[in-house]
């Protein structure tokens, strides 16, 4: 059996197997040519050009003339292929008939088993001309199968149909789409990053190009890394924003952000800009969070920021999220409210360690000996051990202990570490009898670096006293981590901190970031549906010196007693006022290459 044999049985199985059809199928199958059997064909269900050549037709034959209870086969679980059931595909069709949408074309970009195509023409009677593209010529047939299904049981539609088995990244749209007026572009489009379909060595890939403007370090670890439904979005709002028409798509909600945080750079006359939570666990199994995403196209007054509500209560407004004083904010009522600390952090914000090599850099105290995550036991020189602290870690206002250690083989990014072999043989012996393991390191950073490299490390890294968030976590919380064995306390990449000299300027500074009017801050500029919500960027953008001016010293007070929390140190109003001294002094960082330490001169 041909693959297009194969494909036609798969869908025959599921739409044609009843016995009622079997008049009209045999009089399909009557004709003895491709011509004609288009031609009734498309007068049953308006697709254009049913069968694509002949070959196709006599397969089609083939097929029907068997048992169609006997056929069987198996859809391919696709990287991102979440297809939409009929049922939410038919509830977003019913809601945008409510809001008014009433199309003349209707265009599903990648239409998959085309159930948003069968929910439009179900749901709108204006549509004449219903448009998909889809790469996967499985989907082609069911979807053909099922429009015939229709025509056979029911009225067929008036509209025509018109479907295309290309990638929608090299597909040229007919003329007849691209003049169209009053246009709907409905659909699901793939939930995949461009890194997982490179993994899988898919070609629908779009043309790769610096798509978010980031710069090569950035680039390097991983923020280049993007939505494939975002690529596709924005070549359809390159393609038809400036017709009339309206814009539905079910998106993850960081593709949704993106494109919004985008609209000043693109342009696009769009306006009226929506997103409509959905359970993307009860529609497509998956946890992830995911909304509806509309836009009024071709609009003279184009806005930038998209109103959040849930498509189970679309009339009552959850958030509205954008571009507001030229800063893009994920909610612009709290932003308005706290906008005077929308500015730049005098201290610099450092990412914790990042070693790709857990099972043998990290280890665990057990009693009398060290264990990595091999479950072997560690003999090293103490002195290249540091205790270590995860996300996870970060629960509490004050820190006193971690769970882990680990080793660290440099003071600096790029330090030669062939002096290890001497100064610390263990360690040496150690790392070299695992090399095999820090060789398969993907990262460029590391293949460019000296053997058993680290990243993430400076003079920062080994402040006694550090400030500290996990970026993963949904809500801000900020720990003041202490020395633990008289010695600074590492930090992992999942982290951000700040390193300080000594402990009052660290604990003025965790106070004044989990102050209610900061944690406002960050929850008006933080999308906290976002992988990693925390991140470099945002916290950079806190005005700590604000903050504190806008906090006095009893406030301080009266919050660690709140939080049954006794200074190890005493602290007074004269103290506090000397660090927002100090502050004012390093509001505007020059050089982020060096950690600014608040009673240090550089």
């Amino acid at each position: 059996m041909s693959t297009i044999a194969r494909y036609i049985a798969e869908a025959a199985s599921e739409y044609l197997a009843g016995e009622t059809h079997s008049t009209s199928l045999k009089t399909i199958l009557a004709f003895h040519n491709v011509e004609r059997a288009n031609d009734r064909l498309r007068q049953l269900t308006g697709i254009r050009n049913f069968f694509p050549n002949s070959q196709a037709y006599a397969d089609f034959q083939k097929v029907l003339s068997r048992s169609t209870r006997t056929m069987t086969g198996a859809r391919e679980a696709e990287w991102g292929d979440f297809q939409t059931s009929p049922d939410l595909a038919a509830r977003v069709c019913r809601h945008l008939s409510e809001m008014g949408v009433s199309p003349r074309v209707v265009i599903e970009p990648t239409y998959g088993a085309g159930h948003f195509i069968l929910a439009a023409l179900q749901e709108f009677s204006s549509i004449e001309l219903a448009y998909g593209v889809e790469i996967q010529p499985k989907y082609e047939w069911h979807l053909k199968l099922a429009l015939l299904r229709h025509a056979l049981s029911q009225r067929p539609w008036s509209a025509e149909i018109e479907l295309h088995r290309d990638d929608i990244f090299q597909h040229t749209f007919s003329s007849e789409v691209l003049r169209a007026e009053s246009i709907l572009i409905v659909g699901n489009p793939p939930w995949v990053t461009n890194a997982q379909l490179g993994m899988l060595n898919a070609r629908n890939l779009p043309k790769k190009t610096n798509l978010k403007h980031l710069n090569g370090l950035d680039a390097i670890t991983g923020k280049s890394n993007f939505d494939l439904g975002e690529s596709i979005l924005i070549r359809l709002l390159k393609t038809f924003s400036g017709r009339r028409g309206t814009l539905a798509l079910l998106c993850k909600n960081s593709v949704i952000k993106n494109i919004v945080e985008a609209l000043p750079q693109y342009a696009f006359p769009v306006s009226d800009t929506r997103s409509f939570t959905i359970d993307a666990k009860q529609a497509f199994g998956v946890s992830v969070d995911a909304s509806l995403l509309t836009m009024e196209l071709g609009t003279g007054s184009p806005t930038r920021v998209c109103r959040t509500f849930s498509l189970d209560q679309p009339e009552r407004v959850l958030r509205t999220f954008g571009w507001a004083n030229g800063k893009f904010v994920a909610d612009i009522d709290k932003y308005r409210q706290t906008h005077t600390l929308d500015g730049r952090s005098p201290l610099i914000w450092r990412q914790g360690i990042k070693h790709d090599c857990t099972r043998i850099m990290e280890v665990e105290e057990r009693p009398g000996l060290l264990m990595n995550g091999n479950g072997e036991p560690v003999e090293v020189e103490e002195s290249w051990m540091y205790w270590l602290l995860k996300g996870s870690d970060l629960r509490e206002f004050v820190v006193r202990r971690a769970r882990k250690k680990v080793l660290i083989t440099q003071r600096r990014i790029g330090d030669d570490t062939a002096h290890l072999r001497v100064d610390a043989p263990k360690l040496w012996r150690y790392l070299t009898q695992h090399s095999d393991l820090f060789e398969r390191r993907k990262s460029s950073i590391y293949r460019r670096g000296p053997r058993f490299s680290i990243f993430g490390i400076g003079d920062y890294s080994f402040r006694p006293f550090k400030v500290a968030i996990s970026g993963l976590h949904k809500q801000p919380r900020f720990s003041l981590v202490l020395p633990i064995d008289n010695r600074p306390v590492m930090l992992d990449d999942t982290c951000y901190f700040l390193g300080f000299d000594t402990y009052l300027d660290a604990l003025f500074t965790a106070s004044i970031l989990n102050s209610p009017i900061v944690t406002s801050f960050l929850e008006s500029i933080v999308f906290a549906d976002a992988k990693r919500p925390y991140t470099k960027e945002a916290l950079m953008r806190i005005d700590l010196l604000e903050a504190a001016r806008r906090l006095p010293f009893d406030a301080l007070c009266a919050n660690w007693t709140r939080a049954g929390y006794e200074p190890q140190e005493p602290a007074s109003d004269l103290d506090y006022a000397a660090y927002q001294h100090r502050l004012a002094e390093r509001r505007t960082p020059e050089d982020e290459r060096t950690q600014l330490r608040l009673n240090i001169p550089d």
